[in-house]
């Protein structure tokens, strides 16, 4: 099953790869969120999704719906292993041979997995970010079930990839300066 794939498989991956101590539910609706917006990034608005559903805005943040209702019974306690969305139902996931979708997760790890749910939430909700921009268009007084434009989630993400690339790009050419090139 390539993406576009439900949230609750993207989240179920984290915790197959990285899950041994358990990751708590707000910390993979964050690492969740990242993921979307970094792929967001690369794919493009017209591209495919990375999930079958968007981000809609919550109070601590950008929350994925089906996600928090297949955690929800966890509370603050650590997720210690994949789970289904149904007592009959195996644990969704990212296909085995999507080395595509799988990588990126561990890059959203290595770049975010230290952090605690609330340091994410923090991340995720500050001035200027997507959830900030339509709770403000809002006056702070969001209907449920308010979805976060994609368009804002991109623009967001893909200023991130930029910047990530002009570093890139600088460090490339410091690395080239002063070094004697082979004749």
């Amino acid at each position: 099953m390539p993406a576009p794939y439900t949230p609750l498989a993207i989240a179920n991956n984290f915790l197959e790869q990285f899950g041994t101590n358990g990751i708590e539910h707000m910390k993979l609706q964050k690492l969740v969120y990242c993921s979307y917006g970094w792929w967001l990034a690369v794919e493009g608005l017209n591209g495919v999704r990375l999930t079958t559903e968007g981000p809609e805005i919550w109070k601590h943040g950008p929350v994925f719906d089906s996600l928090y209702h297949a955690f929800k019974i966890f509370g603050r306690k650590p997720i210690v292993a994949p789970q289904s969305s149904n007592p009959f139902g195996q644990p969704e996931n990212v296909d085995q041979s999507d080395e595509y979708t799988r990588n990126l997760i561990r890059w959203i790890w290595g770049r975010y997995g230290h952090l605690s749910g609330f340091a994410l939430s923090d991340l995720t909700h500050k001035a200027g970010t997507p959830w900030h921009r339509v709770a403000t268009d809002n006056n702070f007084s969001v209907a449920f079930n308010t979805d976060i434009p994609d368009q804002y989630i991109w623009e967001e993400f893909n200023e991130l990839l930029n910047a990530a690339e002009i570093a890139a790009n600088n460090q490339s050419e410091q690395h080239g300066r002063g070094h004697r090139q082979p004749a």
